[in-house]
């Protein structure tokens, strides 16, 4: 199987969650092994490229921001990178004119169908993977995270928020063929109805509101239109992980399964990974990996939530 990219160039423009700032992006097809690349096209040319690498994460508090040698940076790209993740997209160039990535509805839905309408062009070099061989995991008892070897690519995630609506959620399941687009794609942030006013006072999230977020409280779950599933927010941290996960470069063969983890242990696990050395071994896409990763076969019936 063969690395893919979009066919058309299209244009989103949103507001940051964080920042606060409108912004556009326009997302270019790209050729093989480009990988994804972000331009910010309001700074020196010469300093605007930014890869998407896990060695270029810098921060992860509330969010993924990746920052250049030149220390130029961008913001809140976890959305759009599950986007191109779940849909096997290994090639595009994004450019925007601000630092930060637009919300949107707060999910990787619109990311999504923006994506598909564009159109998946399939280019002139096969897929490389990394297969997860050994087991590792970072973090404490109270939080963690873990790669471990498994014939598909799954995500196990638990989440403990104990004294609000949303209590104890988990959810294990393959992200393999139309899983993401049909059942993670559209799940959207969250945060504590207790956070909000400390948050924009700390400078974050102060482009959120209730189109673009969940409110946890103690009783209820504030969510527009209410909410798309029952465990929707466990739901958004598998689409954050999906994100932080593609930052290897490479589509990841294996289980990674996490307990009350987000961006920092993702980061951390994928840095001691490839320290260690012996996590991954790097193989050529073969038929038969085309049922055990994400981006294959999706049909209307999986797209149809994004209508």
């Amino acid at each position: 199987m063969f690395q893919k990219s979009i066919k058309n160039s299209f244009t989103l423009k949103g507001r940051g969650l964080h920042l606060g700032r409108d912004v556009e992006i326009v997302v270019h097809p790209a050729p093989a092994d480009h990988g994804i690349v972000f331009k910010r096209t309001d700074v020196d040319a010469s300093h605007a490229c930014i890869k998407a690498s896990f060695e270029n994460v810098s921060k992860t508090y509330l969010r993924t921001q990746l920052t250049n040698s030149f220390g130029i940076s961008i913001v809140t790209a976890e959305h759009i990178l599950a986007a191109f993740a779940g849909l096997g997209i290994h090639n595009a160039l994004i450019e925007l004119g601000e630092e930060e990535i637009p919300i949107l509805d707060g999910s990787s839905r619109i990311f999504v169908k923006a994506i598909l309408e564009s159109g998946v062009a399939e280019l002139d070099k096969k897929i490389n993977l990394y297969q997860v061989v050994n087991s590792i995991r970072v973090g404490n008892s109270d939080a963690w995270a873990e790669l471990r070897p498994a014939k598909t690519f799954s995500i196990d995630f638990e989440m403990d928020w104990p004294g609000t609506a949303l209590g104890n959620q988990s959810l294990d399941m393959p992200i393999v063929n139309g899983a993401f687009v049909r059942e993670i794609c559209d799940s959207r942030t969250f945060c504590r109805k207790s956070d909000v006013v400390r948050l924009k006072d700390e400078g974050f999230a102060i482009g959120g509101c209730i189109e673009n977020a969940i409110v946890v409280g103690e009783d209820e779950m504030i969510a527009h239109n209410g909410l798309r599933y029952s465990d929707e927010c466990v739901r958004h941290k598998i689409l954050d992980a999906l994100g932080d996960l593609s930052l290897v470069g490479k589509p990841i063969l294996g289980k990674f399964v996490s307990c009350s983890g987000g961006h920092g242990l993702t980061n951390m696990l994928l840095r001691e990974s490839f320290k260690r050395g012996d996590i991954f071994v790097s193989k050529e896409f073969s038929d038969e990996d085309r049922d055990k990763l994400p981006g294959f076969d999706i049909s209307n019936a999986d797209i149809k939530n994004l209508l």
